[in-house]
């Protein structure tokens, strides 16, 4: 079982913020030990966006996609190893 770490840090100099129902949720994962899958759901349970584990030989991510018109997205969620 992964454990969670590194939550995205909010702004930080994004086109966009993450939104902050994701943020609260990533914050709350962080030092948690769980399945990737409940992980992935408890992040999408509060978005529309599509969420992701993306695989890493170091430590893989939980990401976040956004579309906002033409533009799309991709937020960093929270890391896991």
């Amino acid at each position: 079982m992964p454990t969670f770490f590194d939550p995205h840090p909010g702004f930080a100099g994004a086109a966009i913020p993450i939104p902050p129902q994701v943020k609260k949720v990533a914050d709350g994962l962080n030092g948690q030990i769980m399945s990737l899958q409940t992980a992935v759901r408890k992040i999408q349970y509060v978005t529309q966006g599509k969420v992701k584990a993306v695989p890493d030989p170091r430590h893989g991510f939980i990401g976040l996609t956004l579309r906002s018109g033409d533009t799309t997205h991709f937020f960093r969620v929270i890391r896991y190893r």
